[in-house]
C-alpha cells in the first residue's frame, strides 16, 4: 500500500509542479506581449515625434523598385483635380491617369456610373447627371491614393513627389 501511496503521492506533486510550471510561463509570455506593445508604443510615439505616420515603411522596403514606383505613381493623384478632369471630360482624364498609375478599377467604376446614369442626361443636359459618375470615380480613386499615401506614410501628394524624385535618382 505504501507504494501505491507513493505513486499517488509523486502524481499529484508532478501535476502540481506541472501546474506551477504553465502558470509561470504564461506570466512570461503574457509580460513579453506587454513588453512589445510598449516598445511598438514608444517607436510610434518616436515616428510622429520625427513627423512620419506611425508603421509606415519607406518606398525602397516595401517590395521592388517597380512596385514603389507604382505605389508612389497613385500616392500622386491630385483628386480635385481627378474629379474636375473626370466632370468635365467624363472618362477621358479618368483613363489617362489610370493608364498612368496602372489602377484601372476607379475608372471602370465610374465608366459604369455613367452609362447608369446616361439616360438621365435628357433630362438636365448632362449637367447634373454626370455628377453622380464623377463622384463614384473620385471615391474609388480616394480609397486607392489614401491606401497607396498610408502605405509610404504620405499624407500629400507633393510628399509622393519627393519620394518619387529620391526614388528615380535625379
Amino acid at each position: 500500500m505504501t507504494d501505491q501511496t507513493n505513486v499517488e503521492t509523486l502524481k499529484a506533486e508532478v501535476e502540481a509542479l506541472k501546474a506551477q510550471k504553465i502558470e509561470e510561463l504564461k506570466a512570461e509570455a503574457e509580460q513579453r506581449r506587454q513588453d512589445r506593445e510598449i516598445a511598438d508604443l514608444n517607436q510610434q510615439l518616436e515616428d510622429l515625434k520625427a513627423g512620419r505616420l506611425p508603421n509606415a515603411e519607406e518606398p525602397t522596403t516595401t517590395g521592388s523598385r517597380t512596385e514603389s514606383i507604382r505605389d508612389l505613381d497613385t500616392a500622386r493623384v491630385r483628386l480635385w483635380a481627378y474629379g474636375l478632369g473626370a466632370y468635365l471630360t467624363g472618362p477621358i482624364f479618368p483613363g489617362i491617369v489610370a493608364a498612368r498609375t496602372k489602377e484601372w478599377m476607379p475608372f471602370w467604376i465610374g465608366l459604369g456610373a455613367g452609362v447608369f446614369c446616361l439616360p438621365f442626361a435628357a433630362l438636365d443636359l448632362g449637367l447634373i447627371s454626370s455628377v453622380p459618375a464623377a463622384g463614384i470615380a473620385v471615391a474609388a480613386q480616394a480609397s486607392k491614393t489614401n491606401k497607396k499615401r498610408l502605405k509610404h506614410g504620405i499624407t500629400m501628394p507633393e510628399q509622393a513627389d519627393s519620394k518619387m524624385m529620391k526614388l528615380m535618382d535625379f
